[in-house]
């Protein structure tokens, strides 16, 4: 299970670094295209925000769209059937919006528009409508939104990968790089130093198991060693003395001897004992450490998941105001068509 988990993190953290790489240098190649538009070898890729492309030859929202940026100064016109991403403009903020070039026929200043191409003073013009709308594209004053190859910045290459540009669009928001990359980063991140430091608690423990059966065992040799020199030592006094007085009891000789086999016995526990206790404080001090660390990490943490509450209501609250700019905007363009007709 540690072994799948391990592999897990590694193919995790290695698609999180290519993705990176990936963006940071589109947005140092951007400079490279007139549009400036992040871009990679000339290849651009588009989040699909709306669903005005989904058809079996184009794309649904949420698609991520791979397109060639073009130059808008060529003179070689564009194709009906051909998907194109252009600028236009609402309430003259510039945005970018990828049609199709149509089939219709229009007609603007007595000039017929065939095969949805308007040539007017040897300039191409284009009609747009997305595959998914009733209606061509238009202008704010409901007139015919002529294209031209000036505000045309890339052509469809023809690939779209369902629901991926939802996913990277979440990813560069602010919380999506929280969720996905900062958090992830940062829980492997303490992962890996909390194996390092368990790994050198470990080592410093079995070192310290050893240094002191090295000690207990230094102590019974000492102590083995210095009773042996005092049997050595007494025994020629014990010898004379027992050559002028009369030998002891052997019961009062064996109770001696027990007596001092205790007192040296005792001492080698009292030192164990102390090894023993210095090891729990220790011990004790580390846990104590932890439980500080673990209280900092979870306030963190804590703090984090508040920020994230934070930004993620301001956001829908964002969204709610396009949403009724959006909705007050279609209806007075209803209104303007009604009176029109």
């Amino acid at each position: 299970m540690k072994k799948i988990g391990k592999i897990v993190g590694n193919v995790l953290v290695t698609v999180i670094l290519i993705f990176s790489i990936l963006m940071t240098v589109m947005v140092l190649s951007s400079t490279k295209h007139d549009s400036g538009l992040p871009n990679l070898f000339g290849k651009a890729v588009f989040n699909v925000l709306t669903d005005s492309m989904m058809s079996e030859e184009g794309f649904p929202e949420g698609s991520l769209i791979i397109v060639e940026l073009t130059d808008p100064e060529q003179d070689e016109p564009y194709k009906v059937g051909d998907v194109v991403t252009f600028w236009r403009y609402y309430e003259d903020q510039p945005y970018l919006e990828t049609h199709r070039i149509v089939a219709d026929t229009y007609t603007q200043n007595q000039n017929e528009v065939v095969d949805g191409v308007w040539n007017h003073g040897g300039e191409y013009y284009y009609v747009t409508r997305g595959d998914n709308t009733p209606d061509i594209d238009m202008n704010q004053d409901l007139s015919v939104d002529y294209l031209n190859n000036k505000r045309i910045v890339a052509k469809w290459t023809g690939t779209a990968i369902p629901h991926l540009g939802s996913i990277l669009s979440f990813l560069q928001s602010q919380l999506g790089f929280m969720l996905c990359v900062v958090i992830p980063t940062a829980i492997f991140f303490f992962f890996e130093l909390f194996k390092f430091i368990s790994t050198l608690m470990d080592a410093k423990k079995e070192k310290a198991v050893a240094a002191v059966k090295d000690a207990e065992e230094e102590i019974k040799q000492r102590v083995m060693a210095e009773m042996l020199a005092a049997q050595a030592a007494a025994a020629p006094a014990e010898a004379v003395k027992a050559a002028e007085e009369k030998p002891k009891p052997v019961e009062e000789t064996k109770k001696t001897e027990e007596s001092e086999e205790d007192i040296k016995k005792k001492a080698v526990e009292e030192y164990i004992a102390k090894q023993e206790a210095e090891k729990a404080a220790a011990a004790k001090a580390a846990e104590e450490e932890e439980i500080k660390r673990k209280a900092v990490e979870e306030y963190i943490k804590q703090q984090e998941a508040e920020k994230a509450a934070a930004e993620q209501a301001a956001k829908e609250e964002e969204l709610k105001k396009q949403a009724i700019a959006e909705y007050l905007a279609q209806q007075e363009a209803e209104k303007n068509a009604a009176e029109d007709n």
